[in-house]
Formats: structure tokens, sequence, C-alpha cells
């Protein structure tokens, strides 16, 4: 059915107002968020910028905690495996000193003349059993003894207390002998070996 004669053209207008009983005019609804209406540009609330940016720094600061506490407990660790080899070190170094003592019992009874055969068998045997207790309590404790004979002199790994008088370039400046042996606990020197260097005869 086409249009009533006369409609065309005419403007169709929607009366939103609402009025009361007595005919006065309401108030209109306000409209709910989110509808089509709302304007695309509305502005960002900030009470809940505030929070981000409080929630970003709280992040922040907790990585920087994990960070400073990793970096304790690491140097935490390192100081006290210094101690530990520090203490290590003041055992092995009583153990080694009570070792050349038996050592030295050792070589003077051997260089005894006219000793009586059991008495000496028997103290040396018992020196012999002293020294190899005493020389695994010192390797348990991680201290190794340092082989010098025949390599070159290294002052950061012995004393040289005498030099040899060698025929042999080969042998000029070299470590002879050990006067005493010297050890090491991992990298460190516990004690440097005291030894004799030789020396080219010159002619």
């Amino acid at each position: 059915m086409g249009p009533f004669p006369g409609e065309e053209g005419r403007v169709k207008v929607v009366d939103r107002r609402r009025f009361g009983p007595q005919g006065e005019p309401l108030e209109a609804p306000a409209e709910r968020p989110g509808s089509p209406e709302e304007g695309a540009g509305e502005p960002v609330d900030p009470q809940a910028a505030a929070q981000a940016v409080r929630l970003d720094e709280l992040a922040r600061a907790y990585a920087a905690l994990v960070e400073d506490n990793k970096a304790f407990r690491e140097r935490l660790t390192r100081e006290k495996e210094r101690v530990i080899e520090a203490e290590r070190a003041g055992v092995a170094q009583a153990l080694l000193d009570a070792a050349d003592d038996l050592e030295r019992a050792l070589a003077a009874v051997r260089g005894a003349a006219g000793a009586p055969g059991d008495a000496l068998a028997s103290l040396v045997r018992g020196v012999h059993l002293s020294l190899s207790g005493l020389h695994k309590r010192i390797a348990e404790l991680g201290a190794e003894r340092l082989v010098l004979a025949g390599q070159p002199f290294d002052p950061r790994l012995a004393e040289a207390v005498d030099t040899v008088a060698v025929a042999d370039v080969s042998q000029d400046g070299l470590v002879i002998q050990e006067v005493r042996p010297g050890y090491r606990i991992g990298d460190r020197v516990l004690r440097p070996a005291r030894v004799r260097v030789g020396r080219l005869a010159r002619a």
C-alpha cells in the first residue's frame, strides 16, 4: 500500500521527551556506558592510570630485589669457600710441619752408624707409618705436592736455596733437587718448595 496523498517529502520527528501525569517534562535517563551514542574519545580514568604506573614501579623494584638477592647469595658462597680454603690451608700447614720433623728424624736414623739392627728397623717402620698417615691426611685436605725436579725454576712455586754447577747446557736454570717439597691447594700455593737450581759451569 503506497503512502497517503500529501505525505511525500514530510520529515518524521521523534520526540524523546517524557512528561509526568501533570504534563511536566521529566529528565531524560542517563546514557548507559558503552551505548552507541557514547563518544569514542572518552578521557582515561586518572586513578586507573596511577595504579598502572604504581604496578609498573613495583614490578621493577621486585626485579631489582631479585637480582640483588642473587648477587648477595653468590658473594656469600664465594666468601664461604674462601674461609673454608683458608681453614684447610692452616690445618695442612700444621701437618706439613709435623711431616717435616718426621722426615728429618728418618734421615737421621738412616745416617746413624752402629745402631742396633732391630731397634733401628722398628724406628724406621714407625716413622714410615707416621709419614704415610700424615701424607694421607694432607691429601684429604686437598693439598697436592708440587713436582718441580727437572722443571725450569719458577719463583712463584719455589725458593732457590742453592745452585749446583752443571756441565750440560740443557740443565741450566732447571731444578736439580728439592730440599723441601712444596704444596698447593687448588690454584693457591700452600707453601713454596725449597730447591737447588742448576747453573752452567763457566770454563
